[in-house]
């Protein structure tokens, strides 16, 4: 029992000494710190960590402008006439190649229609789209150019 006693008291006399050891780097630490800035001085910026306000600030950014390209810029020209032509299509996705010359002139028109049922695939909706972009007139480049497009109903 004497032995269970004095191995108890060690135990207790390291555990006292290992308090009293971390209270005073405590106090001590305290003590040598800096005094809190008063009201008077003034803070320094405070900088937002990552991820705080990015979904605020991403939708108040304006989207980069990017320069609309001329051939694009012809199509929509004729978009009026285009979606005339696709009026009856009912879900038909149509696929519209143009061969362009060096001059800008529209030389080949390619109307593909992306529908499983052959019955779907109108004739009218072909033609029109044909005539609707063979007289688009392109800018002009150094060589010729082919361009495709989807044209959804």
């Amino acid at each position: 029992m004497s032995r269970l006693l004095a191995e108890s008291a060690r135990t207790r006399c390291g555990l006292f000494l290992a308090t009293a050891v971390t209270a005073g780097t405590a106090i001590l630490a305290i003590a040598s710190s800096a005094p809190a800035p008063s009201s008077e001085e003034p803070r320094g910026p405070v900088h937002k960590m990552r991820g705080c306000g990015t979904r605020a600030r991403a939708a108040q950014a304006a989207p980069p402008v990017q320069a609309e390209d001329p051939y694009v810029a012809t199509l929509r020209s004729a978009r009026p006439a285009l979606e005339a032509c696709m009026q009856g299509a009912d879900g038909v996705q149509v696929r519209l190649a143009l061969d362009l010359s060096a001059a800008g002139v529209v030389e080949n028109v390619e109307v593909r229609t992306m529908a499983d049922d052959v019955a779907k695939i109108d004739m009218r909706i072909v033609k029109c789209v044909q005539s609707a972009v063979s007289g688009l007139a392109f800018p002009t480049a150094d060589a010729p150019k082919r361009i495709s497009t989807f044209l959804r109903p």
